[in-house]
């Protein structure tokens, strides 16, 4: 059984903290234009559009679907 190189170890170690560093950040400037659709709509009066406040992946297909159009067919 070889033994890990250390330089390896911290390269991965890197690479896994970056990535989670970047997910973190995309999750937090999510919250923060969620936070401004909502604040914007409320203020306007307006319910916000379901696309932005679902968070079903399906919702555009159902949509197509109740205008009539095949999903499947660009």
């Amino acid at each position: 059984m070889s033994e890990m190189n250390p330089e390896n170890h911290t390269h991965i170690w890197q690479t896994y903290m970056q990535t989670l560093t970047k997910r973190t950040r995309n999750m937090e400037v999510k919250q923060i234009i969620d936070d401004a659709l909502f604040e914007y709509y409320s203020e306007k009066g307006l319910e916000v559009p379901r696309c932005k406040m679902q968070r079903n992946p399906d919702w555009w297909t159902d949509y197509l679907l109740s205008l009539g159009l095949d999903p499947n067919n660009p």
